[in-house]
């Protein structure tokens, strides 16, 4: 059974200081990132290449990349009132075996592109 944390005894509420991070199976994009590489598109592509362990995520509208990645289609989920977005990732991490613990991720944006690459 998964509890979340503010019911599990002493558990402590993760505190991200990157702008992408993993909170809860979902991939967390603060605002000022989401707004440069999404706009104000709802529905995503993404690839996940395991032999690099890197999810790469770029708008919908992207036909390009849709097409060199074989790409797949999901919701970019508003976090919160602040702007943030998120995207679920939990059957990713089920089935390839990635850490799910809450954690910072390293990435990198490829703004001419639409495209945000993240290391998981």
């Amino acid at each position: 059974m998964h509890l979340p944390k503010e019911t599990i005894p002493g558990a402590y509420p993760f505190t991200s200081e990157s702008d992408v991070y993993l909170e809860a199976g979902h991939i967390c994009i603060k605002k000022n990132i989401a707004e440069k590489i999404f706009c104000s598109e709802t529905v995503v592509l993404s690839v996940f290449y395991a032999k690099d362990n890197t999810f790469m995520v770029a708008p919908a509208g992207e036909e390009l990349f849709r097409t060199i990645h074989k790409a797949n289609q999901q919701m970019l989920k508003m976090k919160n009132a602040a702007g943030d977005k998120s995207i679920s990732i939990q059957e990713l991490v089920l089935d390839n075996e990635i850490d799910e613990k809450d954690r910072d991720l390293e990435f990198v944006i490829e703004e001419a592109l639409h495209i945000l690459k993240i290391k998981l």
